[in-house]
């Protein structure tokens, strides 16, 4: 905070350079975007405070009174530059209005963390902006603007988070930020580390129904780490006690281990030949205590391949097109999603086709085949190249009346998948028209997955587990 006397030095260069306080004020909040605190003043000093009080408005001022105030500009050497230009300060109050429905509570807490001070009462946007900005942090830290900038676009639906992770991008830039502020602000690191729910599903061929086992892992954990086993031994569900089973171990989760029901990301295990299972359209909530919703509209769900997953052959191909992800996924690339309306008879030429290295995406316009094994159809050869994302229609979908679903799933990047797929779930609750009850998607990324896969997804004995 810079010193009265400091303020008072700058603000007796004020009359010479610019004696019109009034006019000088109305420049300024309109060169910052910003309002400054209190009312309007003739007293230099008083105006001079009242500027300190707002980040960057020192800065902006001096750029305001022109050639005329070198005895102001000598003073100023002694504030903070700012973090932001007054062009960069404009247009993220721009982007922060356009976010006046998201809340901002997570976002406001993972910027200042969980010591940090509350948010101002009844904060507008320039008011949280003002605020951010004047907050310090550890110098390996990104300032608790920038994170909150990272969190919110991480919460933002495509187009805000484009243009939000545009002006933090374009912000590093022009800074030169250093290498662990990148790493910090990174889509990933700013959406923060989830619980997963992982279920295994698969027939039971002893019997009419199925077996499902259940682990709770958090996202950052690599695949080898165990996680935490919810089920001791796979339990044998009926197919109308599917959504029951998923339900207990949900409210497990919940209960143990998210603070938040937004932390929790349900990723279901699956062989192909259950890939049009609605497992995102099951009743969740009464294990709980709560009405019942389907499981993807109070969660994001994706699907993982089992026969991929345990297959040390597929593994190289599987982790080539997962590096493209990690690397590329946030990035614009026309080449990035293969799309299908149709059935592709010759499936040699499909795979060439996969094979390509900006492929990571596949997207087909009907349901795959319930054939066991990867050979069988389109969806097959898709996993059998190593793609690590793939969207696809369950039956009900009609293009007809619900339109292409790549224009349903119109996107920037691949990254913005799993939010618009979640939205739309959302959106469907109530419409029994649309498409949003019919789209599966399989996110299977091959680093989350141990080496031993096959012995991994087992459940575990409940004596091994407690020793």
């Amino acid at each position: 905070m810079l010193g009265g006397s400091v303020l008072s030095a700058m603000a007796v260069t004020l009359p010479g350079a610019h004696p019109d306080l009034a006019s000088l004020r109305t420049a300024l909040e309109a060169e910052l975007g910003l309002d400054l605190p209190g009312p309007p003043t003739a007293e230099a000093e008083e105006f001079v405070r009242q500027c300190a009080a707002v980040p960057g408005a020192l800065h902006t001022l001096g750029d305001l009174l022109g050639p005329d105030a070198d005895g102001f500009r000598v003073q100023l050497r002694a504030a903070p530059v700012p973090l932001l230009q007054a062009l960069e300060r404009r247009r993220l109050l721009e982007l922060i209005a356009r976010s006046g429905h998201l809340p901002v509570a997570g976002p406001y807490r993972a910027a200042v963390g969980a010591a940090g001070p509350d948010r101002p009462p009844g904060d507008t946007g320039a008011d949280l902006l003002v605020h951010l900005e004047g907050l310090l942090r550890p110098p390996e830290q990104p300032p608790a603007l920038l994170a909150f900038v990272a969190a919110l676009a991480a919460e933002a639906e495509a187009g805000l988070r484009a243009d939000l992770r545009a002006w933090l991008e374009a912000h590093l830039e022009r800074t030169g930020a250093p290498a662990d502020w990148l790493a910090a602000l990174s889509p990933a690191a700013a959406r923060g580390s989830r619980t997963i729910l992982v279920l295994r599903i698969e027939r039971d061929w002893a019997g009419p129904g199925y077996r499902v086992s259940a682990w709770s892992q958090a996202e950052t954990q690599a695949g080898d780490d165990p996680g935490l086993a919810l089920a001791a031994a796979e339990t044998a569900v009926a197919a109308e006690d599917l959504p029951a089973e998923v339900d207990r171990h949900l409210a497990a989760v919940l209960a143990a281990h998210a603070s938040d029901a937004n932390d929790v990301l349900v990723e279901c295990i699956l062989p192909k030949a259950l890939g049009n299972l609605p497992v995102d359209q099951w009743p969740v909530g009464p294990a709980m205590g709560a009405g019942p919703l389907p499981l993807g509209v109070r969660h994001s769900v994706v699907l993982r391949s089992w026969e991929r997953g345990v297959s040390r052959g597929l593994r190289p191909y599987w982790n080539r097109k997962s590096k493209r992800l990690r690397a590329h996924g946030h990035l614009s690339d026309a080449k990035a999603v293969f799309f299908l309306d149709r059935p592709e008879p010759n499936l040699a030429a499909l795979g060439a086709q996969l094979w390509e290295e900006p492929r990571i995406c596949f997207m087909q316009e009907f349901p795959p085949s319930e054939e066991p094994g990867l050979a069988a159809d389109e969806l097959g050869v898709a996993l059998t190249m190593g793609l690590p994302v793939a969207v696809w229609c369950r039956p009900g979908f009609d293009w007809h009346t619900a339109g292409r679903l790549d224009e349903i799933l119109d996107v920037s990047s691949v990254a913005e998948l799993p939010g618009l797929v979640h939205r739309l779930r959302r959106e469907a609750f109530g419409n029994a028209e649309h498409p949003g009850h019919h789209l599966a998607l399989l996110w299977d990324e091959a680093g989350r997955w141990p080496d031993d896969a096959a012995a991994r997804w087992r459940a575990p004995d409940a004596d091994e587990d407690r020793g």
